[in-house]
């Protein structure tokens, strides 16, 4: 059985990659294939905007896409949460997220993909995207005729390739781009992900230096190394510099690898991968695979995704050989809707997801309206010789309508002078109550802290908004909470999510008071393991005031 086609554009730092998919009972099936290599200085950053609208009206294909962001636009952080219950989970995730991206989730397009999880917590591997940027790349794409509907990040979608082509377990995938290079390491039941900040570029920018060259003509010569075996040879000095620079840089990039495995290991205590597959156009560079081998003492391999997916009759066999690095993603994507337990997030910005709901129920809303008006043409008919007999008689309420209207006034100014009446007996109503609800607020929040035990409250402040009735209170509160749990001689057995866990107590027992509403703005500083600082700020009831 076969699928809609399903049109997936990667925007990587030096080209786009566009293809078109549909699915054959299970089998993906590539329908259109293009790519557009931008034209621009790779030293300067700035011009690849410009360059990526350029390459995307050349691919000229229109209709809805799935646009893949570059993940030198993208941050993953790995965190782990209790689990609190699915209706809870979201917010316990939020939470996390506000303290482990480095900006305000206000400016952040952000998504989260779970990876693993046990019956005390869940480890989650965060995706966010600044929103100026989402909204720049979305921009750059609808106005090439493109319509995104979904905007993947690119740092996970090789796991699902790595699933689809049924590989075996525990072996990294190693994406190399120009400006960084991805790091998956994949097994049936999660993965491990990390970002390098070493990729093509790198070895332009060590060839450029061995030559004392300008970075563009260091790109030039590196292109002429890939691509010709005449100037692989050694004996040349430009071929030996270029060899001994890659080989500079593949020790900078193993030390990276293994210290990504030292860190998988340590928090997963799984054993370590036992070969690596590389993809990604930077992986091109002639001896980069055997160097990789002899420095990691593994097995390196070309990932070959082509070899599982049909290729249609309209695909340029040759462009797509030619381009068999650069689909990994692609088929990750297209595989997402295929393989069981894929993986993916959506960071499109709030907004443009609102206006393409609109758009798709735009046309229904236009058929709707036009029903509408021509079901109440005879109506309208019918009526337009009434409305000429209701003119006359609107005429005679004309004429008493200016007795009545000056009682009317009568009326509604001893109404507005009993409504401020009823405003001052309220304030003094509200005055009256605060008075004794003082008292009983502070020995409501003693007897909470007393029940939590090693919690004290170093600061409290009232902040109030508005007048008389109107008044509305906030308690900032700022204190300190004792970890009895650590040990100081043994801090790794320490689970930092105990003091989580104890401040979440703090605030839904203060939030169980009928004196408080709600809490917000909650911060914690875990800078000193033994003592959890903590502020936040409680909403007093309304019908409690202070």
């Amino acid at each position: 059985m076969s699928s809609k086609n399903k049109l997936i554009i990667n925007c990587t730092s030096t080209s786009v990659v566009a293809g078109e998919f549909s699915s054959v009972n299970g089998r993906l099936v590539l329908q259109n294939f293009k790519t557009q290599e931008l034209l621009y200085d790779y030293s300067n950053q700035e011009q690849w905007w410009p360059a990526l609208e350029a390459a995307l009206k050349a691919l000229r294909m229109s209709g809805e896409a799935t646009v893949i962001a570059p993940a030198f636009m993208l941050l993953t952080k790995t965190i782990k949460v209790p689990n609190v219950g699915s209706q809870s989970q979201s917010d316990v995730i939020k939470f996390e997220a506000s303290k482990a991206i480095p900006y305000d989730l206000s400016e952040v397009s952000w998504d989260y993909q779970e990876i693993a999880k046990d019956e005390v917590e869940t480890e989650i591997l965060l995706v966010p995207m600044r929103t100026s940027e989402a909204d720049r790349l979305c921009k750059a794409v609808m106005a090439a005729g493109i319509t995104p509907k979904k905007l993947e990040a690119s740092s996970i979608l090789d796991y699902n390739a790595w699933k689809y082509c049924s590989l075996e377990e525990d072996v990294m995938l190693l994406n190399i781009g120009a400006r960084s290079s991805n790091l998956i390491i994949a097994r049936s039941d999660g993965f491990f992900v990390r970002s390098i900040p070493l990729g093509g570029n790198t070895f332009t920018q060590a060839i450029a230096d061995s030559q004392d060259k300008p970075f563009e003509a260091a790109e030039a010569d590196k292109i002429n190394f890939c691509n010709s075996a005449e100037a692989q040879k050694g004996g040349n000095p430009v071929a030996d510099q270029i060899i001994a620079a890659v080989k500079s840089s593949v020790k900078r990039l193993g030390m990276e690898l293994k210290r990504s495995v030292l860190n998988y290991r340590r928090k997963s205590s799984l054993k370590p991968p036992t070969k690596i597959y590389l993809t990604g156009k930077g992986s091109l560079i002639p001896g980069l695979a055997e160097a990789l081998s002899e420095d990691q003492k593994m097995s390196v391999e070309y990932l070959d995704v082509l070899s599982h997916i049909s290729v249609g009759s309209s695909v340029n066999q040759q462009l797509l050989s030619d381009c068999s690095t650069q689909v990994s993603e692609l088929i990750g994507e297209a595989a997402g809707e295929i393989v069981p337990q894929s993986v993916g997030v959506n960071l499109l910005p709030e907004h443009i997801v609102k206006d393409m709901a609109f758009r798709r129920k735009r046309p229904l809303i236009l058929i709707s309206a036009a029903i509408l008006a021509i079901s109440v043409l005879p109506v309208s008919i019918c009526l337009k010789s009434q409305i000429s007999s209701a003119e006359s008689c609107g005429k005679e309420f004309s004429r008493a309508i200016p007795p009545l209207q000056e009682h009317i006034d009568t009326l509604a100014a001893n109404k507005e002078n009993a409504e401020k009446l009823i405003g001052k007996i309220k304030d003094l109503e509200v005055l009256a109550r605060s008075k004794a609800n003082w008292i009983n607020l502070f020995v409501d929040l003693e007897k909470r802290l007393v029940k939590l035990k090693d919690v004290w409250l170093d600061d409290l402040r009232v902040v109030r908004t508005g007048t008389g009735a109107k008044a509305r209170y906030d308690l900032e509160l700022t204190g300190k909470l004792l970890i009895r749990e650590f040990n100081p001689d043994n801090p790794d057995a320490y689970d930092s999510s105990k003091a989580i866990e104890r401040v979440q107590s703090l605030l839904t027992s203060f939030k169980e008071s009928s004196f408080i509403k709600d809490y917000r703005n909650v911060k914690t500083d875990p800078s000193n393991p033994r003592i959890l600082k903590f502020d936040f700020t409680l909403v007093v009831n309304p019908d409690k005031p202070i």
